[in-house]
Formats: C-alpha cells, sequence, structure tokens
C-alpha cells in the first residue's frame, strides 16, 4: 500500500515538475520533456528476467509497470526496458559497493593498465567489473547510471564512469526514493545538473552539517551540497573563503570548487594560492576550475599558469594547464621545449603533445625530430603528430628508423607512412623499399603511395 501511494505521488509530481519547469531550462528536460513512456506489460518484465537470469527489485519493477516503461528522469531520462537485451555478466555478483576506498577500486581495476592484457581480456574484464548492474540511464561524457540488480546493495542507484574512476553511490535506498528526490529538487528549484552527487539542503543547513562534524568526508560533502544552490549569500561566500585555508586539501578543493562555480572573481585570489599548492590534486583541481569558470585563456591568471608550467611535475596538471593557455593570448611553446628532456615520460608526452598544437612550432622541428627518438612509444607518437607539415629533409633518417624498430608499432609505422607523404619524390627511396615489408598492410599502402607518386609526376 505504502508504494502505491507513492507511484501515485511520483505521478502527481511529474506534473507538477513539467509545469515548474515548462521552459525546459533543467538539465536534460529538453530531450525527454517530462514525458514517460507506455508502462510496461508484466509478462515483458517476466521475458526480461528470464533471459537475463535476475529479478528486478520491486520498486524499479512497479515504476515500469505503474509510472511507464523509460521516460522522463534525470539526467538525460530513464531508459526503456529492453526484452531483447543481451543478457551479459547482469545476473554476476555486484562487486562495487558504497564505502569502497580509493585503493580498493584501485586493485579492482588495475588490469586497464596491464601491458601484457590484449583488449579482448581487458574488455572480459571490464564486463566482470561491472557485472549485475542494469543500465538504466545516461548523465553524458562517459557517466551512466546504473540499478544495482544482485548482492548486498540490490536495488541502489550507482553512478559509473566508463573512463573507469571510482564508481559512486547515491543515497537513497531505492529506486523509487531516488527518482522522487530528483521530482522534489526540480519542484523545489535546485540545480539538478549535480543530482544526488551531493545532499539537496539550504545554506545554513550545509554550513550547521559542516561544523557539527569532524569527519573530512561529512565536511566535503556538506560543501558540495551546495552545488545546488543558485547564488550564495555573502556569509556563506565568506564561509567558504574561510574553507579555503582548511588543512585538508579536500576541504580546499571543496570549497573553492563551489566559489569558483558561483562567483569567479571571488575565487580567483585563492584559484592563484591553489596553483602553488604542494599537492597535486590540488593545482589539478585549480586549473579545471579556471578552464571551466575563467576566461578562455585563463584570463587574470594565463601569467600564473605560464610562469608554473616549466616546473610542473604532474603531467596531469601540465596537460590542463596548457591546455588552458591554448585557447588565449599566451603562447607556452617555449616553455614547454625543455620538458622533451624531463626525466618523466608522462611530462615529455604532454609537452611534446601540447607543443605540436602550438603556432611556431616549426622553429623547434629539430626539438620535436629528437622526441622521435625518445624510448617511450607515446612520446614517439607525439612528436610524429607535431611534425606534421614540416616535412624537413634531416627528419628522413628519423623516419625510417622508427620503420624499422626492433619492436615494431603498426600504427606508429602507419604515422610514418602519413608523414613520407609530404616527402613527394624525396620519399620514393624509402617507400621502394618498404614494399616488400614483412607487414602485408604497411607493404600494400607503401605500394599505393607509389602509384600515386609515379601519377603525380606523369601529370607533371
Amino acid at each position: 500500500m505504502k508504494k502505491q501511494v507513492q507511484l501515485e505521488r511520483i505521478i502527481w509530481k511529474l506534473k507538477v515538475a513539467a509545469r515548474r519547469d515548462a521552459a525546459l531550462q533543467e538539465f536534460g528536460a529538453n530531450r525527454h520533456g517530462y514525458r514517460m513512456n507506455e508502462p510496461i506489460e508484466a509478462g515483458k518484465i517476466e521475458s526480461f528476467e528470464k533471459k537475463t537470469g535476475i529479478a528486478l527489485p520491486a520498486e524499479f519493477a512497479e515504476f515500469l509497470q505503474t509510472v511507464g516503461n523509460g521516460g522522463a528522469g534525470p539526467y538525460y531520462g530513464i531508459l526503456e526496458l529492453d526484452a531483447g537485451h543481451p543478457p551479459g555478466l547482469m545476473n554476476r555478483e555486484c562487486r562495487l559497493a558504497p564505502d569502497m576506498t580509493q585503493e580498493e577500486w584501485g586493485e579492482l581495476s588495475a588490469f586497464m593498465d596491464d601491458p601484457s592484457l590484449d583488449e579482448p581480456e581487458k574488455e572480459r574484464l571490464r564486463s566482470e567489473l561491472y557485472g549485475g548492474l542494469l543500465d538504466i540511464g545516461t548523465m553524458g561524457w562517459t557517466f551512466e547510471m546504473m540499478l544495482v540488480v544482485t548482492g548486498i546493495y540490490r536495488g541502489r542507484i550507482v553512478y559509473i564512469d566508463r573512463s573507469h574512476q571510482i564508481p559512486f553511490f547515491t543515497y537513497e535506498a531505492n529506486f523509487l526514493e531516488w527518482y522522487e528526490r530528483w521530482l522534489d529538487e526540480i519542484i523545489g528549484g535546485y540545480d539538478t545538473g549535480w543530482f544526488e552527487m551531493e545532499e539537496a539542503r539550504d545554506e545554513l543547513m550545509l554550513i550547521d552539517l559542516y561544523l557539527s562534524s569532524l569527519e573530512e568526508k561529512v565536511k566535503v560533502s556538506a560543501i558540495r551540497g551546495m552545488h545546488k544552490l543558485l547564488k550564495l549569500k555573502q556569509d556563506t561566500r565568506a564561509f567558504l573563503l574561510e574553507q579555503c585555508d582548511d588543512a585538508s586539501p579536500a576541504v580546499r578543493m571543496a570549497a573553492l570548487e563551489i566559489l569558483a562555480q558561483k562567483d569567479y572573481a571571488e575565487a580567483v585570489p585563492r584559484l592563484e594560492q591553489a596553483l602553488v599548492s604542494s599537492v597535486a590534486e590540488e593545482r589539478l583541481n585549480a586549473a579545471r576550475q579556471i578552464e571551466a569558470h575563467g576566461e578562455p585563456g585563463g584570463g587574470h591568471l594565463a601569467h600564473v599558469l605560464s610562469s608554473l608550467l616549466s616546473e610542473e611535475t604532474d603531467a596531469r596538471v601540465l596537460c590542463q594547464s596548457a591546455r588552458i593557455l591554448e585557447q588565449g593570448s599566451v603562447n607556452p611553446l617555449h616553455l614547454l621545449i625543455p620538458l622533451f628532456d624531463c626525466p618523466d615520460p608522462d611530462i615529455r608526452r604532454e609537452a611534446v603533445f601540447h607543443a605540436g598544437r602550438l603556432p611556431g612550432r616549426q622553429a623547434w622541428a629539430e626539438a620535436f625530430g629528437a622526441a622521435l627518438g625518445d624510448a617511450d612509444g607515446k612520446v614517439r607518437r607525439a612528436a610524429l603528430g607535431a611534425l606534421e607539415g614540416i616535412p624537413l629533409p634531416e627528419l628522413l633518417p628519423r623516419y625510417e628508423r622508427l620503420l624499422h624498430d626492433d619492436e615494431p608499432d603498426t600504427e606508429m609505422r602507419r604515422m610514418v607512412l602519413r608523414r613520407l607523404d609530404e616527402y613527394g619524390e624525396r620519399a620514393r627511396t624509402l617507400l621502394e623499399r618498404l614494399s616488400a615489408d614483412e607487414d602485408p598492410e604497411i607493404g600494400r599502402e607503401a605500394r599505393h603511395k607509389i602509384e600515386r607518386l609515379k601519377v603525380k609526376v606523369n601529370k607533371s
């Protein structure tokens, strides 16, 4: 009876939410329009369960039969239940948990960075990692909403990232509680772009929650709950500025993220402070906020980003900072070139890649040419990309060495062939040697290029 009352309440709240957001301004609303598909028949649910070997959590099954089989919902809406859905590993025990630590997740997902595994094996392990989950909707980018259908957390909603960040379990105990919370936030005027990633409360309640606990996790959750607030009161801004000086990097980052989102000008001095932090995650967070909420190219902080670039020791921060500067008037090319010799291959790779996208790179062709001999294959590929449109004769011997590497890399060799296209007749001798290559694809491509050269010669 209680469940039926909740379902009827949800149907009513859907209508209220649609009136509240008649202009479809909420995240994803222009896609689903607060419309639901027709409810599904019980027989089709039984067919789905038989095929997949699982039983749908009762709350979700009743939602499908009463409210509708997909349609309006958080982010881009709820997917329709497909009776022909491939079973996959849905009936496996779910391996994810709300209290999973970053270290535990790292152990579970370590296979993704294992060079000894081929892609089919990694795909098999990925399927096992996300076993026991039913995909119920997309959040955009690489994020998806999943319903846990096996194990002790059966019925809970978990957000997963296909680029394999740690999963996030929402706060509610089941689908109906989660779905109704979404409607309440629409009706209440909260920002639903961050739905269920933080708790929805007013500013004073969130500050009280922060002050009532000594646990870092609770404090961070209280601050992140402010994402949902449309505006910050002056007292709340002052509170967040204080937390930017907290001893905990996690608290500082959460406070700075809210400030940057809600009042970027107020956040600028704190962003500058965070950019010189000894904690790489804090520097990365600051750079991300600058890109997300600041002026293209970094605005007033461009000079800070460029001055720190050559000293950066974290490849992620280097990548983020260079990407920001690429969009503005500050050209960091001369700062990136010295990093081609950095001991860290990840730093070298990011430096070569981003330098190769900047104007004036032709003047540094020798540095890019030297990177073709780097011990790291990804650095060599980045250098090959950077040298597009720079067909210097002195680079031909280096391209030839790449083609005859002791450990052949087919993709890299194809990239070399693309570079050779730019040399015309000067590359003919090298292409003729490649025409008899052991790799049939490389040989075929070389012969094709030789024929194209002949056609050009005949036309001229």
